[in-house]
């Protein structure tokens, strides 16, 4: 599995990214293309940061923005993009819009942008996607962000170190990160959408990998330490579960709230989804603006299964928008699927049973419904009865614990 890590003990800006990304060999072309199709320039240099070279891109825009994420939304589609960039740059931008809405109360779609709406901020996004995109990694693992310390001057005034969007993106995207090193601000609202856009996992330390190359990215201010954004691609070497997150994955979460959808058609959809391939659907009930009853439909979902899911969820309810909550990690017990074999009135049945573990320790056996209700009719049981009898004989297979004290049974 080939791997692109980003290594941002410096933090990360977009200019950061997307020139660590030109530094380790994205195309250059590619890159260009899609800056200037959102109507900026983009100017490619060298520079150097505590003796070590990197690569150093400079947006310019011309005084041009966007306010809503309708906008931005029409500005990535009209882009120079090919199709999983332009995917992957609508979710960042909608990482950011989402961010924004948390902090100030509304929804992503009513967010109007300060300092992250001019058109540069595009721009990094649409030229980080296309760089992306040209190194044709499998993998993007982000390890831990060095966000800085103290204040910040934005629109609103002074604000703590992460600014609260940049906070927002780090606390619904599961990114690790910590304070300091210096003081001032080290990742911005941009560069932590696009991190989080990107990351496919996150880890404390560096993987096993072969590195192929390197790549740095130099930020503009001069600090006490190297100002730059390392990525390194490579070959993965690590086999099976890493062993320090045994019970470890990291899914997303689409939501949306109906209120003029009937039972029949929620019920419908769940099934629907879950054929489809969603891990989980939840539907809630809730209470909307001017007391009206509704629901929320929740979905888990694989990271790339998230869009066609969604287009699933858009199509059945008529739903005008889902949100997306990336990259959310997730704590599972290791699942396996065994056959039991057991006995009612001397005649033989089998029985699917899947057994679910912590570590090598056996935390549920659960006998699987069809095979249950089709013994059931076959032998006259109640179905509670044989599902009880199947769980007990597979705790009762060689080698296995007892089956836990339960106070219905005999």
């Amino acid at each position: 599995m080939r791997l692109l890590l980003f290594d941002p003990s410096s933090g990360a800006s977009g200019d950061m990214i997307m020139a660590s990304l030109l530094d380790l060999g994205a195309d250059p072309d590619a890159v260009r293309n899609a800056v200037e199709s959102v109507g900026c320039t983009l100017e490619i240099s060298r520079a150097e940061r505590h003796h070590i070279s990197a690569a150093r891109v400079r947006i310019h825009a011309g005084g041009k923005r966007y306010r809503t994420l309708a906008e931005a939304r029409s500005v990535l589609a009209a882009a120079a993009l090919a199709p999983q960039a332009r995917d992957r740059s609508m979710k960042i931008m909608e990482i950011l819009a989402e961010a924004e809405g948390r902090v100030h109360g509304v929804s992503g779609e009513e967010v109007r942008f300060h300092e992250i709406g001019a058109l540069d901020a595009l721009a990094d996004i649409a030229g980080s996607a296309a760089a992306w995109e040209s190194l044709k990694a499998d993998r993007v693992v982000v390890l831990p962000i060095s966000v800085g310390s103290g204040t910040v001057i934005a629109a609103h005034g002074r604000l703590p170190v992460p600014a609260p969007a940049t906070l927002e993106v780090l606390s619904a995207s599961g990114l690790l990160w910590r304070g300091g090193p210096v003081e001032g601000e080290l990742l911005t609202p941009t560069g932590a959408a696009i991190l989080a856009g990107f990351a496919d996992d996150v880890s404390a330390e560096y993987p096993l990998i072969r590195a192929e190359g390197s790549g740095y990215g130099a930020g503009t201010k001069d600090l006490e330490i190297p100002n730059l954004l390392r990525a390194v691609v490579g070959e993965s070497k690590e086999t099976g579960r890493r062993t320090h997150h045994p019970n470890h994955d990291r899914v997303v979460q689409l939501e949306t709230n109906v209120d003029d959808v009937t039972g029949e058609v929620l019920g419908g959809l769940l099934e629907i989804l879950m054929e489809a391939g969603a891990l989980d659907v939840a539907i809630l009930p809730a209470v909307m603006k001017k007391g009206r009853p509704a629901s929320v439909v929740q979905v888990l979902a694989r990271k790339e299964e998230a869009e066609r899911l969604a287009r699933i969820v858009m199509k059945e309810t008529g739903s005008l928008g889902v949100r997306v909550f990336p990259s959310l990690h997730r704590f599972v017990a290791r699942r396996e699927e065994r056959e039991v074999g057991f006995e009612i009135g001397g005649r033989p049945f089998r029985v699917r049973a899947k057994v679910s573990f912590i570590g090598e320790e056996i935390l549920q056996i659960k006998a699987e419904h069809d095979d249950c209700r089709r013994i059931a009719r076959e032998s006259g049981l109640p179905l509670r009865e044989v599902a009880r009898r199947a769980e007990e004989a597979a705790w009762r297979e060689p080698g296995r614990p007892p089956a836990p004290a339960h106070p219905s049974r005999p």
